[in-house]
């Protein structure tokens, strides 16, 4: 096996599993094998053979195993940061849309506390949980963006709070959505004609696809977790 063909199977061996978006793995492993065939080329200018010279720049490098758990962190914290920011920046658009639905269908305007306004009959409970489900995906979220912010850069523990945190967000999120669709279910089954279309499909639409964004998302923070 030629140098070039050894440290590419040291750099397969520490990509394998990595979790995170392929462009970050791959631009991890590009600067890897860069960083090794510079130390190859350094031994072999010592005088060292091919075979020798790829043992000692592997060697200094460490077991692929070790290397990727230092990445598989740092991969984990990015990605559970992304999640975080990308539910911070999907919610309140949501939210929006289906105040904005709720609003064109007159639903609401009797007296009422706010998050009761909007329930038909009987889905008391679907409120209590899409009401807890919101606290569970913004206090996940704000935590991600606490432990994976500069400031908290050199804290060890961030490696394991942070996806969990994020994924704690990510299946919160979805399960506001899931309450807020039931709540539309109910709504259609006992006034169907009182629902704007247009603002509501719009919402709906939107609703949709953050869930399964964030199911997604939730998902890959939760493999990720160390």
């Amino acid at each position: 096996m030629t140098a070039r063909g050894a440290i590419d199977a040291y750099v397969e061996q520490v990509a394998a599993g990595l979790p995170g978006p392929a462009r970050r793995r791959v631009d991890m492993m590009a600067e890897l094998r860069s960083g090794l065939l510079d130390a190859v080329d350094s031994h072999r200018q010592d005088g060292l053979p091919d075979d020798a010279a790829v043992a000692a720049a592997t060697a200094e490098f460490g077991e692929p195993r070790v290397i990727a758990a230092t990445f598989r962190s740092e991969l984990a914290v990015g990605l559970a940061r992304r999640c975080a920011l990308t539910l911070a920046a999907t919610g309140p658009v949501v939210g929006l849309l289906w105040t904005a639905a709720a609003l064109a269908s007159h639903i609401g305007l009797r007296r009422a506390l706010p998050w009761e306004a909007a329930a038909p009959a009987g889905a008391t409970d679907v409120v209590r949980l899409l009401l807890l489900a919101l606290l569970v995906t913004a206090g996940g979220a704000l935590l991600t963006l606490a432990v994976t912010g500069r400031r908290a850069a050199r804290r060890a523990h961030r490696n394991r709070v942070a996806p969990a945190a994020a994924a704690f967000s990510g299946f919160g999120a979805v399960t506001v959505d899931v309450a807020v669709f039931t709540l539309l279910a109910s709504q259609l089954a006992s006034a169907p004609g009182g629902l704007a279309p247009l603002p509501v499909a719009a919402a709906a639409t939107a609703s949709l696809a953050r869930l399964v964004l964030a199911w997604h998302a939730a998902q890959r923070c939760r493999a990720a977790i160390a």
